[in-house]
């Protein structure tokens, strides 16, 4: 029988891999078919209707080291299949210890998504319940050629659901221009970024 326009785009959840585990890491939204609906080019700002929505702040100062960066005698690298992905497609990013040596991080929800604007890079999720969320941190040890591997659908439910036990949104919500996946999580490190641009 043929299966449905929605059951097909309900059995394409996106799923987050890390050191060998697979966990569902949220709903596609059925209107991700529509495309992006929110500002498009460099906004001044990202702005939200909702006045209980406190915005995510970046949790480092340094600036973002681009994909390899040695750390505590060993290497880090953040990779993506391209630098150009389409609004509610899946987006494969890749953080894997190329080196030797273990090393510390702080598990695999220590990233940022960012949107490139006048003021900034500035994360497009954050909290509607009029108090800000920080997310997890989780110390652990990432063994040599160890790795974690998200496959995120760009689109805002998803997005906004990929982080467990924490009430996310996105807003505005996305629209083409310029991103970047940050992780942030490496011990005594400075983060990796790897840009990207979304469109129609």
């Amino acid at each position: 029988m043929e299966r449905t326009r929605r059951d097909l785009l309900a059995a394409s959840a996106a799923t987050l891999t890390a050191a060998g585990s697979v966990g569902v890491a949220g709903c596609l939204d059925f209107a991700a078919g529509d495309g992006p609906q929110g500002p498009e080019g460099v906004p001044e700002t990202l702005t939200c209707e909702d006045d209980a929505f406190v915005r995510l702040t970046a949790p480092f100062d340094e600036p973002v080291e681009g994909t390899v960066v040695d750390a505590a005698g060993t290497r880090f690298e953040l990779s993506t299949e391209g630098n150009a992905e389409t609004y509610g497609q899946s987006m494969r990013l890749v953080f894997r210890n190329t080196g030797d040596e273990p090393g510390a991080v702080l598990g695999k929800h220590a990233y940022s998504l960012q949107r490139e604007t006048g003021e900034g890079w500035l994360d497009v999720r954050g909290s509607t319940a009029g108090e800000a969320v920080e997310l997890p941190r989780d110390e652990e040890t990432l063994d040599p050629s160890g790795a974690y591997i998200w496959s995120l659908d760009l689109e805002e439910a998803t997005i906004a659901s990929a982080v467990p036990d924490r009430d996310l949104e996105v807003c505005p919500p996305l629209g083409a221009g310029t991103y970047r996946f940050v992780y942030w999580g490496i011990v005594d490190a400075p983060p990796l970024g790897a840009e990207f641009e979304l469109v129609g």
